[in-house]
């Protein structure tokens, strides 16, 4: 793996015009998060590896600068006062190629900024920057499952994505959109995001997608879905589940018979629904569960494997709420849900720590890329059970 450094030498030195040259330079060598440090380097993330990408450091007033010129002047203000800020951040070139784009180029990023203190520096500002992919892949470029497919875009209920941070769950949705745009265009696509990342501009489609995005548009994605029902969408998107509020959203709206498409931050389709279950009051839970089995399609749980190419691989663990698995479920109390789901895929050899290790086995990642899969006491059995 190799990153070509950009030379702010030679473009005249570090300032606004050649930072956002920097920023498409990274964004054209497959960079997908950039770190900005008070009294630090420029690093950049490239497959999952750190790599510096100055052997200069960007001195704290020098950073300021650049945030005052490319972002805002009150993004200063908002930091001395405790507050992180999240931002999107887009480049257009125009007739004269401004930053290196040619006219029309668009490149995004979703910017976070946060005062902290980092090595001899106390309360400097720290940006990170992760890159938005222009282009949305195709849905059927992305390697998914034969038997997940078709059950995709169900015509009413639940589908979550889940996973952690940087695991590729803006992409599979986006591709799910676009797809949904193209392929049935009968319905209408709205969602709301936290800030938005990829811009569902799909010239081909008879309507356009809305994005909505809090904190601008719209206060908070459960009023989004409250609203929404009044704008006869096909497909709801949420851009996370994360309060009481907006999970029963989500359970209204696909109890009203529309798809809502969300994620939340769990890294299983076994953990994945007690951990709903604990955003509502114990009391309400076993009600809840009820409605989620009966409105849940399927929890798909994704990461990204660093693979020994250089590269990274989506790795996927995934339930669809059938009829047998709504069945089977509605036998057991709901406290034992987690326990069964996770059986059942293992049975099926189709835990993510089942697929890491035939990826191990294949010389696809590293022992060290396994053991953020697997325990080093569960790789031991199975090195002595084969």
């Amino acid at each position: 793996m190799t990153f070509e450094s950009f030379d702010f030498h030679a473009h005249g030195g570090l300032n606004s015009e050649t930072f956002c040259q920097f920023l498409v330079h990274c964004a054209r060598h497959n960079v997908s998060d950039i770190f900005i440090q008070g009294g630090g380097p420029l690093v950049v993330d490239v497959y999952g590896r750190k790599v510096r990408a100055s052997v200069f450091r960007v001195e704290p007033p020098q950073l300021q600068r650049l945030m005052d010129e490319v972002f805002s002047e009150q993004i200063k203000g908002e930091l001395k006062a405790g507050r992180g800020i999240d931002r999107t951040l887009q480049l257009t070139g125009d007739m004269a190629q401004r930053h290196g784009l040619a006219r029309g180029e668009r490149l995004r990023f979703r910017c976070n900024f946060v005062q902290a203190t980092i090595g001899d520096y106390d309360t400097v500002p720290a940006l990170t920057l992760r890159t938005i992919p222009t282009a949305i892949p195709a849905l059927e470029s992305l390697g998914l499952e034969a038997d997940l497919f078709p059950y995709l875009l169900p015509h009413k209920g639940i589908g979550l994505v889940v996973g952690e941070t940087g695991s590729g769950k803006s992409t599979l949705l986006a591709a799910i959109y676009q797809y949904c745009a193209l392929n049935d265009p009968d319905r209408k696509i709205v969602t709301a995001e936290d800030p938005i990342e990829f811009l569902l501009n799909f010239p081909g489609a008879v309507l356009m997608p809305e994005q909505s995005e809090i904190g601008r548009d719209i206060p908070t994605f459960a009023e989004h879905l409250r609203l929404t029902l009044r704008r006869a969408p096909g497909v709801i998107g949420v851009g996370e589940i994360r309060d009481p509020e907006t999970l029963s959203g989500a359970v209204m709206n696909g109890q009203s018979g529309h798809l809502c498409l969300s994620t939340m931050h769990t890294n299983s389709p076994g953990e994945t629904i007690p951990r709903a279950l604990m955003l509502v009051p114990e009391g309400q839970r076993e009600a809840m569960a009820g409605n989620l089995l009966s409105n849940l399609q399927y929890v798909i749980a994704q990461r990204l494997l660093r693979t020994t190419n250089g590269k990274r691989q989506a790795v996927r663990e995934y339930l669809v709420f059938d009829d047998h698995v709504r069945h089977e479920l509605g036998k057991l109390p709901y406290t034992q849900w987690r326990n069964w789901i996770d059986n059942h895929l293992a049975g099926l050899g189709r835990r993510m720590s089942d697929i890491a290790w035939r990826l191990y086995r294949e010389a696809q990642i590293d022992r060290r890329e396994l053991l953020t899969v697997i325990s080093a006491r569960e790789i031991a059995r199975r090195e002595a059970t084969t």
